[in-house]
């Protein structure tokens, strides 16, 4: 029974009384307002005198008049219960409260106070905590099956690879492997691993557990890409483990240094029979995952951490949906200590301000995987030249940075994509044996994907083609029969710390929407062309190859480039070691506070 709640519904009734005027009400008409029982209605009476919220004077006789007087202020009260249901991370159910009782006056003061409660805190321990909002749950950190940046971003400050890739010099480093070697082949991988090692709840780590997270991959259905070329894992001693690869692989450490080959324990089974292991994995890494709720989650530092203890004690994101609504530009710089994830919208580059192009690209492909009227390329031609990129990153603003030709920012043909040329467009759709057929586009819930599609969807629209939009939770969209049954997907890729292992990955993965999407003459030619990627040891010489993949995919319109991202993160001077890795995160574990 929420006194709150029905104090304000009094509140609200009586809002013609002068404040602190005695009120005649009868307890039918409390009932009345309250919408309840008399027996709750008397309740909350009793209630709102203990807490000092009325005044109450009964009157004699069932049916006879009371006095009522209303002391306490509601627009406190509901500050007060928004702001304890926030501290409790229910900042989504403290913004319901608001909005039910139409205080537009509470709501600002609310969002003004919670802002402060954002950046970083001193608790009263002392800890220093480093808090932000997100505008939605984060519940699959899974990494065997991370498909998302932000998922990707969090598993590596909670789990550890063997090896990592140092994107400053292009070069892997030691993880939880201090050395490795190979042969002269490519075939046979030996790591060894670092000593007294804990896992979060406190087992060591060992080459068993190695071996198994890797085989796990193995027992997917399908079975992943990466394990169909290695024939076994061998555990020399409980400090190394050899791999034995069916063919030559000299990218094998670059992508062990992938988030989704994360080290597990083996006992991974029995932690899962107490917790879910999806919400709350269980690393090496700098953090402790504490709690992982639809209203936010906590991180703690990893106090034996073996490559140092991070110097923030706790990261907690609270979920709150519509964040950049409140959080405008003007207010960060007006606070101190903010960590703000935002929209470019508006945005005034500051020194407190930090900006990265994001390396990948949003894109649509076509399926080719069935039969049906998306063969005729002329059609896809049409569907091409009616959208214009330009056009479509001018209108929508946002994120969205500059028009894409690929997944490289850097490497742009200013010709891709520019459209004004409908007549153009109409004409190739005439050449085609497109008469009429509504085509169905799938993408996933996210606000911009369902921004882009419907503009897609209009572009078309322009030119005689009927498209018809379906937005579906991620994990659906990965599902096979679902891929098969879409004619085209819009989604993106975002290319990791190493561009060339994400790419291979996105051609190769099972559950990849360009992959599914394509013939079965294209995905010989991606795969042939693949195995000489992973054959070439050298770094420049494989983005050339990937990039002739990319250029016949284009040229073929099997799929469209739309645009690239760019990130922008607010923070105060206050803070050190604020940096943006390839997903345009911080990495949680450099901050610290200048006190």
């Amino acid at each position: 029974m929420d006194v709150v709640h029905y104090y304000n519904k009094l509140n609200q009734h009586f809002a013609s009384e002068p404040r602190g005027s005695s009120i005649q009400v009868t307890m039918q008409e409390l009932e009345d307002i309250w919408e309840c029982t008399r027996r709750n209605a008397q309740l909350l009476v009793q209630k709102m005198k203990e807490q000092g919220l009325i005044d109450w004077q009964s009157g004699l006789g069932r049916g006879n008049t009371s006095r009522l007087v209303l002391v306490a202020d509601a627009q406190e009260l509901l500050l007060d219960k928004a702001k304890e249901l926030a501290l409790k991370g229910h900042v989504g159910e403290a913004f319901g409260l608001l909005h039910a009782h139409t205080d537009p006056l509470a709501e600002s003061h609310f969002s003004d106070w919670l802002t402060g409660q954002f950046g970083a805190q001193k608790a009263s321990d002392h800890k220093d905590i480093l808090r932000f909002p997100f505008y939605r749950p984060v519940p699959d950190l899974e990494p065997l099956f991370v498909i998302r940046r932000t998922e990707t971003h969090l598993i590596r400050q909670i789990l550890n690879t063997l090896v990592e890739f140092d994107t400053a010099g292009h070069v892997i480093k030691p993880g939880l492997a201090h050395y490795w070697e190979s042969d002269h082949e490519y075939t046979e991988w030996t790591f060894y691993l670092r000593k007294g090692v804990l896992f979060h709840h406190g087992k060591v780590m060992t080459a068993e557990d190695v071996q198994f997270t890797f085989q796990r991959f193995g027992q997917l259905n399908p079975p992943d890409w990466f394990m169909a070329n290695v024939a076994r894992i061998e555990v020399l001693s409980d400090i190394s483990v050899r791999f034995h690869l069916s063919e030559p692989n000299a990218l094998f450490l670059h992508l062990l240094a992938s988030e989704r080959f994360s080290i597990v324990p083996k006992d991974l089974d029995r932690i899962a029979a107490t917790r879910d292991i999806r919400r709350m994995p269980v690393g090496t890494g700098p953090f402790v995952m504490k709690e992982n709720s639809d209203n936010g989650m906590i991180l703690e530092a990893n106090e034996r951490y073996f490559q140092g203890r991070p110097m923030m004690d706790r990261i907690e994101i609270w979920v709150w949906p519509n964040y950049l609504e409140h959080l405008k530009p003007d207010r960060l710089q007006e606070r101190d200590t903010q960590v703000l994830y935002f929209e470019p919208t508006g945005k005034k580059k500051t020194g407190t301000l930090l900006t990265r192009l994001e390396e990948g690209s949003t894109y649509m492909t076509f399926n080719l995987s069935r039969d049906g009227i998306l063969h005729d390329v002329k059609l896809r031609e049409a569907i091409h030249l009616a959208i214009n990129r330009e056009q479509m990153v001018k209108e929508l603003g946002g994120k969205r940075e500059q028009p894409s030709s690929g997944f490289n920012p850097y490497d742009h043909d200013e010709a891709y994509g520019r459209g004004g040329e409908l007549m153009l467009a109409r004409a190739c759709l005439a050449e085609s044996a497109y008469r009429g057929e509504t085509l169905t586009l799938y993408t996933y819930e996210m606000t911009s994907n369902e921004l882009d599609t419907e503009w897609i969807r209009r572009a078309c629209e322009d030119i005689g083609v009927k498209v018809e939009v379906h937005v579906m939770p991620i994990r659906e969209l990965t599902n096979p029969s679902v891929l098969k049954q879409a004619d085209m997907i819009y989604a993106g890729e975002v290319l990791g710390n190493e561009p060339s292992v994400s790419l291979i990955e996105m051609y190769r993965s099972h559950y990849g929407y360009i992959r599914n999407h394509l013939d079965g003459a294209a995905k010989d030619g991606v795969d042939r062309a693949l195995s000489e990627v992973l054959a070439e040891p050298d770094y420049t010489v494989r983005r050339i190859l990937l990039r002739r993949i990319e250029d016949q995919l284009k040229r073929d319109h099997h799929l469209l480039f739309m645009y690239h991202s760019i990130h922008i993160i607010g923070h105060d001077q206050s803070l050190g070691g604020i940096t943006l890795d390839t997903w345009g995160k911080i990495n949680y574990k450099d901050v610290w506070v200048k006190r």
